[in-house]
């Protein structure tokens, strides 16, 4: 039993190791932005943007008025969500295959780069990952021997992680009601009864998935950016499921090694594999394929990898998990580094700040296909005072239910400052591309650029003033 404790250990050991060593990116960004909003202005904005992230972001916003908006205290409970996560593969593992499968199974999740990347997650997705590792605990349970405890069990799971990303909940029951149909092909005689229990326990954790769904169904430009699913998109999925192509090839394979006919099999396969094909499919003809929106197949993956390995010896086992370590590594230590979750926010300090000076501003672009609000949320969180001003801002982002600030048309509250800084999430050469025209041309009139830096989601470039 005390073995059994291990893989949970290096689940809080890693979600711990560097959790701020990355900076907040566009998506926590947003967070981060919505916790500070009051109870009234946040409700208002669900109903233009985010209608399904608001009972994450209510719940955030509580335990932040608590703890505070530190990065730290912004991904603490994903990391504590996670190794809960870990904790209920190692049981499930243990409980379908043995004391050695859920210790492989533990490990296997543990270590994986995708499970430190949300690990240290300022969103949902470490959460909707535990909903699903209990879903799939008691759906096993429930069809060994179903008992109104554990199917209100698994309605509350189905429920807890559809409410906090309903599209990633709607998956998850696909891929459970596909292993209950089989399931009832083996039991027709005396199977009907559990499989309609199952069927009402589903769509009552369905509820608060389409509900939401429901209320965020007009808010499409949140998906917009999404490409088509093609070619390219099939032969990076391991690498950006797992955030390593050679530990998710080798997970890959494991787990449909792992595959058996039991019912507790087809179960942890169906999980495994179903949400991930169906997306795959709907995202050929929809823009909805992300492989963050899949991640509830992580623990079933976890658990059919570690079941292919005890098939080969304890000592076989050993190496492999040390092999998946090893290849892990440069991913571990890659998503805790600055630009870690591909953002390298904190770069606008170093360069703007030893540069400013007074009479400087700052302006921003008006677009970008799919992180709008990402440089005026770098620039508040992450430039300390004095800073440029922004002085087109009428009304700060998400004021009102407006997702993006209000400026003052065509830039007429712009003055004749000496210097404007532009920053933009883009490596555009022009750093008036994406503004309105009313205000590329006022800048464009009297000012010419100086300086450019490029980072990772983050460009950041100089004006100034042309001799009258």
């Amino acid at each position: 039993m005390a073995g059994l404790a291990l893989p949970g250990l290096v689940a809080a050991a890693l979600g711990l190791w560097r959790l701020t060593g990355a900076a907040l990116w566009a998506d926590e960004l947003a967070t981060w932005g919505a916790v500070r909003l009051s109870w009234s202005q946040l409700w208002q904005l669900s109903g233009s943007v985010d209608a399904v992230l608001t009972p994450y972001y209510g719940l955030l916003k509580a335990y932040t008025a608590v703890a505070g908006t530190s990065t730290l205290a912004l991904r603490l409970p994903s990391a504590v969500a996670m190794t809960l996560a870990t904790v209920v593969v190692t049981v499930l593992g243990r409980r379908v295959g043995g004391t050695a499968t859920g210790l492989l199974a533990g490990l296997i999740f543990a270590i994986l780069p995708v499970t430190s990347r949300y690990a240290q997650e300022a969103r949902s997705y470490a959460a909707v990952i535990l909903g699903a590792a209990l879903a799939v605990l008691l759906l096993v349970m429930s069809l060994e021997h179903p008992t109104r405890a554990r199917l209100i069990g698994y309605a509350a799971a189905v429920g807890f992680a559809g409410v906090l990303h309903p599209l990633s909940g709607l998956l998850m029951i696909v891929g459970h009601a596909t292993a209950v149909g089989w399931w009832q092909l083996g039991h027709r005689t005396d199977g009907w009864r559990t499989t309609r229990w199952w069927a009402t326990a589903a769509f009552v954790g369905a509820l608060p998935a389409l509900a939401l769904s429901v209320r965020g169904s007009g808010q499409t430009a949140q998906v917009s950016w999404i490409a088509l699913v093609d070619l390219s998109a099939l032969q990076e999925f391991p690498e950006r499921l797992f955030h390593s192509a050679a530990v998710g090839g080798f997970v890959l394979v494991l787990a449909v090694l792992g595959v058996r006919r039991d019912s507790a099999h087809v179960c942890l396969a169906t999980a495994a594999f179903v949400p991930a094909v169906l997306l795959l499919l709907v995202g050929t003809q929809l823009q909805v394929w992300t492989a963050r929106y899949v991640l509830v197949v992580l623990p079933a993956m976890a658990i059919l990898a570690a079941s292919a390995l005890t098939r080969i010896g304890r000592a076989h086992s050993i190496v492999a998990v040390c092999l998946a370590t090893t290849l892990a590594c440069p991913a571990q230590v890659t998503v805790r580094s600055q630009a870690g979750h591909s953002q390298d926010s904190f770069r606008i300090a170093a360069v703007i700040g030893p540069r400013y000076r007074p009479g400087d501003v700052v302006v921003f672009p008006d677009s970008h296909p799919s992180i709008p609000w990402s440089p005026r949320d770098i620039y508040e969180r992450y430039l300390p005072t004095p800073r440029p001003p922004d002085v087109l801002r009428t009304a700060r982002q998400r004021t009102d239910g407006q997702f993006l600030a209000t400026e003052c048309p065509d830039a007429v509250c712009l003055g004749t400052p000496p210097r404007i800084w532009v920053v933009r999430v883009d490596n555009a050469t022009d750093p008036m591309k994406d503004m309105a025209l009313g205000k590329q041309e006022r800048i464009r009139k009297d000012y010419r650029p100086a300086q450019r830096w490029q980072y990772a989601l983050l460009g950041i470039s100089l004006l100034e003033r042309m001799p009258s």
